[in-house]
């Protein structure tokens, strides 16, 4: 399996998560949870970290971090290489704690900053750990609406001020019930994440400025890092290439023995090029069960395989979607 991709710049900000092994628990006691902590206290301070939010679970956990040193890797190989030792040490473990590297997603934007940490903020709601998530005492929620004692290492000025209000720790608290937007909901449902959260503008524009800069990224090459398209994008690329209304791209045919190619093609665009969820495809499409949606996929890859006409459609529609 390749590395995961790694952009590092200063002052670069990112979601950084990481789960157990086998999806195994990595928090055992509330003690283990405070050595996590005790290592994203030393990581400031040797390394420079800004830790601006963060969501210790049972078997994963949550960071959002900010390098001003472009330093992502030494941070996190101390706060994932500590915190195990200590763990083992302590249960009478051996070996690897963590299913392998954590994945870190560059954050580009204020406004996206601020739905990562409310995506953060929102883990023990979702995981239904806690009915009143606010209350919970191992993520930095707390700290932000100002009910707790905040740790000197934890940062939350920068995103209550990116609010505007007066009265910040009311307005973030608003913010967050107020749940997850379309944008973040839609982009974590991704079957493959994308390496990078922003505007498509935003993250061309940084991609196209760390290319020519040449800016230390573990081997990354930025030419390679795709943009994955929308649902919307998908479709219309189908809709637009094959000279149908938009609608026939989604709609089921009725009719018997007849083919929808451009339907078929969404399907697959949908799951292949912008990676969604079979559950969100089937949805859209209309389609009676998540099966039907991955036999769909099956069938469009196996005719490429025969059909090299059929194989040259489908690069094409591909490329209409690349230029939208």
């Amino acid at each position: 399996m390749p590395r995961p991709l790694r952009l590092e710049y200063e002052n670069a900000w990112y979601h950084v998560m990481n789960r157990g092994a086998s999806r195994k628990n990595i928090f055992k006691t509330d003690q283990h949870r405070h050595f996590f902590l005790d290592a994203l206290s030393e990581a400031s301070t040797l390394f420079g970290a800004e830790i601006h939010a963060y969501c210790l679970m049972g078997n994963h956990y949550h960071l959002l971090i900010k390098t001003p040193r472009g330093n992502l890797s030494r941070i996190m190989r101390h706060v994932n290489g500590v915190y195990t030792q200590r763990y083992n040490r302590d249960t009478g473990c051996d070996g690897a704690l963590f299913r392998g590297r954590y994945k870190a997603i560059l954050v580009e934007g204020d406004e996206y900053l601020l739905q990562v940490s409310r995506y953060i903020h929102l883990n023990p709601s979702t995981a239904r750990m806690s009915r009143a998530f606010q209350d919970y005492p191992w993520s930095s929620y707390r700290h932000y609406l100002k009910t707790a004692h905040k740790p000197g290492w934890l940062y939350t000025q920068p995103l209550l001020a990116a609010l505007n209000s007066q009265e910040s720790a009311h307005a973030y608290k608003k913010f967050v019930m107020a749940g997850l937007d379309e944008d973040t909901k839609n982009f974590y449902a991704k079957k493959n994440c994308p390496v990078i959260f922003g505007s498509r503008e935003r993250v061309k524009a940084l991609l196209t400025a760390l290319s020519e800069k040449k800016i230390r990224s573990a081997g990354t090459d930025y030419n390679n890092i795709k943009i994955l398209p929308t649902f919307d994008q998908v479709n219309q690329a189908c809709a637009t290439y094959s000279g149908v209304p938009l609608q026939k791209v989604v709609r089921i045919s009725r009719r018997r023995g007849q083919e929808n190619l451009p339907r078929m093609l969404g399907i697959y665009g949908c799951r292949m090029w912008a990676s969604g969820r079979l559950k969100d495809i089937a949805t859209l499409f209309g389609c009676r069960s998540f099966a039907a949606v991955s036999n769909a996929v099956k069938r469009v890859a196996e005719r490429m395989d025969t059909d090299n006409a059929f194989r040259r459609t489908v690069g094409e529609v591909r490329k209409k979607v690349s230029d939208n």
